[in-house]
């Protein structure tokens, strides 16, 4: 495993020039094209693709239907991004897989084309996988686009879902919402529905063009839509051993001509427009889910650092974009409106291709943390020191010195600094990157060991 594992991780992650979906198209021949052998629900977007994603796996294992998810990046474990009925894929199979892509990229590079990018080989990894397992339907997350995203080989998805479309990934993407969205809208396929979030109208306004270019009826989730549905804001723990807030919200939606009370497990707010987004896709798939199998995977549904408590009082958010932030801080300041913690402490780590100083300055206004620990991570693309002191000089000079500021040289040492001081009445919070909720979750997973 971990050999296998090493050599994926040694594949350069872009290529001089993106392979074409004629390409792709090629090369999914060597493997006995796959990807035709699986029912493909499509998610492309800004933030919220893991989400959806996870609802929409929940809800479809809830009615034994076998179901793959492909999902980007992962925490910990590479074989996260692979799921089968929810569960990460045995070693056995990730290998199996691993062996059947590495022989056809032998017999790719022998006709003089150029080995995979690193997501390529993950995803001809994953129909591999799939395949091998049986899975009848595929929930497909996208990589950073849409219209030349390596998944968008695909062909007649039972429906695309778009989730919401922010600013991100610019060098690539663009630096405007319509832009982007013109990217993320490529995955609408011709006369197949596109379920997507109606919260920007810049965003909206290209999916229903794209989708009309492309004679596919629309489906909007609106967050008035959304708003009116809200039945609780959070639910109280049922265990009595646990009479703290679990962070369950209720949300009354339509599904399949009734009108079905959904239980979301998150306490993030934006949780329930994802929520939202799935049941409106998986209704309009035509898949045969019934309502109370519907509502019983909502409220089953899993997914990691988004809002996650991983221990009481301690949260772990992937928020890694300003858009991303501003969600995290509507979830973490409903939680110190509730709890009214006695301290409130943050962790922050960042890619140094972030605009951390916005970013930032939106925490200290908005959350008004007694503390922050601003990290360096592993990863090459990480903020460094001198830029993590330089911020903290920044906060202190514009937010006063009440507020503390630390810096550590590494996650595990911040991690460990947070725990320490943290109190059963406090609240703290993680967030800032998706490579720091993955360095959090690995040092947890080796101190409970």
């Amino acid at each position: 495993m971990q050999e296998a594992w090493d050599q994926i991780e040694a594949i350069p992650g872009y290529a001089r020039k993106k392979s074409s979906l004629l390409k792709v198209r090629e090369f999914l021949g060597l493997l006995g094209e796959p990807d035709r052998e699986f029912q493909v629900i499509h998610v492309a977007g800004t933030n919220g693709k893991g989400s959806v994603c996870a609802f929409l796996t929940s809800m479809i294992r809830e009615a034994k239907i076998p179901c793959g998810t492909f999902v980007s990046p992962h925490l910990v474990d590479i074989r996260e991004r692979f799921l089968i009925n929810g569960e990460i894929v045995p070693e056995p199979e990730f290998i199996r897989a691993f062996l059947e892509v590495q022989h056809a990229c032998e017999i790719w590079e022998r006709r003089g084309e150029p080995h995979p990018t690193y997501f390529e080989f993950l995803f001809y990894m994953g129909l591999c996988i799939f395949r091998n397992a049986g899975v009848k339907v595929l929930v497909l997350e996208t990589g950073m686009g849409g219209t030349y995203d390596v998944t968008n080989v695909v062909e007649n998805s039972l429906v695309s879902v778009i989730t919401s479309i922010s600013i991100d990934h610019t060098a690539f993407l663009g630096s405007t919402i319509p832009g982007i969205a013109a990217h993320k809208a490529g995955i609408i396929k011709s006369r197949r529905p596109v379920v997507y979030d109606d919260s920007s109208s810049e965003a909206a306004a290209v999916i229903f063009a794209k989708a009309k270019e492309m004679k596919s009826e629309g489906f909007p989730v609106t967050p008035d839509e959304v708003r009116r549905g809200i039945r609780t804001r959070l639910v109280k723990s049922p265990d009595p051993a646990d009479p703290g807030v679990a962070g369950h919200q209720k949300m009354s939606f339509s599904y399949r001509g009734e009108e079905i009370l959904f239980e979301i497990p998150f306490a993030a707010p934006y949780q329930l427009m994802n929520a939202a987004l799935a049941i409106r896709a998986l209704e309009v798939s035509g898949l045969p889910v019934a309502p109370e199998q519907a509502a019983e995977g909502v409220k089953k549904a899993k997914w990691p650092a988004r809002m996650e408590e991983i221990s009481t009082g301690v949260y772990l958010d992937g928020a890694h974009n300003e858009d991303g932030i501003r969600a995290f801080l509507d979830a973490a300041c409903r939680l110190k409106e509730l709890r009214k913690p006695d301290h409130v402490r943050i962790l922050f780590a960042v890619s140094a291709d972030k605009d951390h100083q916005r970013m930032l300055r939106e925490i200290a206004e908005r959350l008004k943390p007694d503390l922050w620990i601003l990290s360096k991570m592993e990863s090459h693309r990480t903020l460094s020191v001198e830029d993590l002191e330089a911020a903290a000089e920044k906060l202190r000079a514009e937010y006063g010195e009440e507020t503390e500021y630390r810096v550590s040289r590494d996650v595990k040492h911040a991690v460990k600094e947070l725990l320490d001081l943290h109190g059963e009445r406090d609240l703290s919070l993680i967030a800032g990157s998706l490579y720091l909720a993955g360095e959090v979750k690995e040092q947890i997973s080796k101190s409970t060991s």
